[in-house]
């Protein structure tokens, strides 16, 4: 880990030199050392997680001094080497950037993260073996191959309920999962269909007499039927011949209203539908419909009969101003009037009255210029609104034609915009197109024996967790004293979803009928054994508890912590059941062994170790980020975080990490046990943990990551 504020390179090598065994690494170090930051926060980090600006150092303007950068190497070996390759082949990447050799494979990731601008923003730069990819795919590729567990993940997996469910199916046949997962989906699909046939029968819009509660015809309604699809074809008839009449009237008359560039108006745009909108598109909606559009055309076409009345109107009142009897009458009385006041050829009343003459002369000018702008040229008002009104289509055919298919609606009992769809459906009945009916008896065959099938298998699926739940209820039972838990029982109780095995859920969160709870249940006392306290453990647990229950769970199923803790696996989908997943390469307890100590800390270092056995066969390592005297001895190889204090108040604290062997171990468990308190007496005690680790013969043998 690099952070290119101040030039620190933090290392960490999780295996000796040599990369001799080192299956089980301890992590220790004071408080605010820095632990979980360089090993679990930057695990999580470089393999795509969530990063938090205060990780970044505060920039100076430079984008440079404010970069961190991540790398992690790791030695790939079967089965993660394939899982790897098959996961950069689903985003494109070619697996032989592995540095592929005769036995392993090499995995280098690296990620820098900077700030993208002074708000604050952070933007992630990602490379696998030198090659930039997405953050997408880094989290892809990587993230499976880590599981990082600490207090609140332990908390968190228990309280989950698809997550204690997995961990029961951990233990479960792969076979009977994927049996199951199979039925279900070939439920969903035979359900899918018989619902979309369902759908397609229940759309179709018959007239009332018809729908007597079943889905078959008598002869009787087939006759009935022949009647009105007949009667439907000829109004459809009417409709489309008198649609093309006005399409093939008004193409010309709009044309020649507009050949100027105006501006289009609503009857335009009426008409631009009529010629989209036919009586064939029956699945239009009720706004789009052909009936729509019709009684949209109607409303254009009083609109302007009205506007047409109105206009001629005008023309009349002007036209009866310039007339004798009225406006040019009057004209002629006004200038003999001035007349026979200009006795004189000049001065300034002659002057007066020839401006007066003038006016008179635009006055009769303008009044004739208005009356011709009516009525009297090719874009005159009343031009304009003649050509907008086809003589061939009438509002009295419109209002024929929209009450004719009012009556019909009315006739079948529906609302008249469903009438092309009524028809529609009446022709499919009459023509065989019962296609739906034909094909639904068969549908709702398949539905059945599906439903049979995915319920036989949930059945087997219930019984065979219900196996696990007892033996683990046994099993963690049996440990809760050594890890401090004199006098309690846990107890997996297995129950069905509501619908049971009749109606099998069939949803995304977890796979067939059952729910899991983990109990905690405390004897009230020793004279009472029958009296017990307690409940869900996410309710009725501490901290510490979960934690130490979760770590029994994983020793009596091998695997439920990375199923429900790996931060690639928590979808629903991962969770369940997914039939071979590589284990990862490393699972980082991250002081999962807080709020614990004495003989139950003792108990979760040995569990730790038998986890690092087991997990060997499969090339998993476990790390342990501890604060316990008993995991520290009990390792196969400890490593000290270390951070001294700034020299300087404008200094920062230097970090170091190094690895402890022979006395540098033994010092550093002791300050684990006592601090700076009886020295001596904690040496030895350091030297008895450690000695008697070895006499229990506590290794592994095998080592993966660097």
């Amino acid at each position: 880990m690099k952070n290119d504020d101040n030039d620190d390179e933090i290392t960490i090598r999780f295996a000796p030199s040599d990369e001799t065994a080192a299956g089980f690494v301890a992590v220790t170090g004071e408080s605010g050392s820095g632990k979980s930051l360089l090993v679990s926060k930057a695990i999580d980090l470089v393999t795509g997680g969530k990063v938090v600006p205060s990780l970044l150092p505060s920039s100076s303007g430079d984008s440079r001094e404010s970069e961190t950068r991540v790398e992690l190497v790791v030695n790939l070996a079967e089965p993660q080497l394939s899982s790897v390759s098959s996961s950069l082949r689903n985003f494109g990447v070619d697996p032989k950037i592995l540095c592929n050799e005769p036995s392993r494979s090499q995995l280098h990731l690296s990620r820098t993260i900077l700030r993208a601008d002074a708000s604050g923003r952070v933007k992630s730069l990602c490379r696998i073996n030198g090659k930039h990819v997405s953050l997408k795919t880094l989290r892809s590729v990587s993230s499976p191959l880590f599981t990082r567990v600490d207090v609140a993940t332990a908390s968190a997996a228990l309280s989950r309920p698809v997550s204690r469910l997995a961990m029961i199916d951990t233990a479960v046949s792969d076979v009977l999962k994927r049996e199951c997962m199979d039925s279900k989906n070939e439920y969903e699909r035979a359900r899918k269909k018989r619902r979309q046939l369902e759908k397609q029968l229940d759309e179709r819009v018959l007239p009332v007499g018809m729908k007597r509660g079943g889905r078959s015809l008598t002869e009787e309604d087939m006759e009935m039927l022949q009647h009105w699809a007949d009667e439907l074809d000829q109004f459809e008839s009417r409709i489309n011949t008198f649609r093309e009449a006005i399409l093939v009237q008004y193409n010309e008359l709009m044309a020649d209203v507009y050949n100027n560039g105006s501006k289009k108006s609503n009857l335009d745009e009426i008409l631009q539908k009529l010629r989209k909108n036919t009586w064939a598109d029956a699945e239009v909606s009720e706004d789009a419909s052909l009936f729509a559009n019709l009684l949209g055309f109607r409303g254009e076409i009083k609109a302007v009969e009205t506007k047409l009345a109105s206009a001629n109107a005008a023309y009349s009142m002007l036209s009866s101003m310039s007339s004798p009897d009225f406006a040019a009458v009057a004209l002629d009385k006004v200038r003999k009037l001035l007349y026979s006041m200009a006795r004189d050829d000049n001065g300034p009343l002659f002057d007066s009255i020839e401006k007066t003459h003038d006016l008179l002369n635009e006055l009769e000018e303008a009044l004739n210029d208005c009356a011709r702008s009516i009525d009297g040229g090719s874009n005159s008002v009343i031009s304009v609104l003649e050509k907008m009104v086809c003589p061939g289509i009438s509002l009295e055919q419109i209002d024929t034609i929209v009450a004719d298919w009012n009556s019909l609606a009315r006739k079948h009992g529906i609302s008249p915009y469903s009438l092309p769809k009524c028809h529609e459906s009446l022709r499919q009945e009459l023509d065989g197109n019962a296609e739906a009916l034909m094909l639904l008896p068969a549908a709702e065959q398949d539905e059945r024996l599906a439903l049979k099938k995915y319920s036989a298998t949930c059945k087997q699926l219930s019984d065979a967790r219900l196996i696990v739940a007892s033996s683990l209820s046994k099993s963690v039972t049996e440990m809760l004293p050594s890890l401090g838990l004199d006098g309690t029982t846990f107890q997996v109780q297995m129950s069905l979803r509501t619908g049971g095995f009749d109606d099998p859920y069939c949803g995304s969160e977890s796979l067939g009928v059952d729910i899991a709870d983990f109990l905690l249940l405390h004897q009230k006392s020793s004279s009472d054994s029958g009296s017990q306290s307690g409940g869900n453990i996410d309710q009725v647990g501490s901290s510490g508890e979960k934690s130490r229950v979760l770590l029994a769970i994983e020793t009596c199923l091998p695997g439920s912590i990375g199923t429900v803790c790996n931060a690639y696996t928590t979808s629903s989908e991962n969770l369940q059941y997914n039939a071979v997943k590589a284990p990862p390469l490393a699972i980082v307890y991250d002081e999962i062994d807080a709020h614990v100590g004495g003989r139950a800390a003792v108990t979760m270092a040995k569990l730790l170790a038998d986890q690092t056995r087991r997990q060997s066969r499969t090339g998993t390592q476990i790390i342990a980020i501890t604060h316990s005297a008993s995991v520290a001895a009990i390792a196969d190889q400890h490593i000290v975080v270390e951070r001294s204090p700034a020299q300087s108040a404008e200094a920062s604290s230097k970090v170091r990490v190094y690895s402890v062997d022979g006395s540098e171990r033994s010092k550093e468990i002791a300050r684990m046990a006592s601090g700076d308190l009886a020295s001596g007496e904690a040496q030895a005690f350091a030297n008895a943990l450690i000695r008697d680790a070895r006499q229990a013969g506590v290794s592994n043998s095998h080592s993966q990551m660097h």
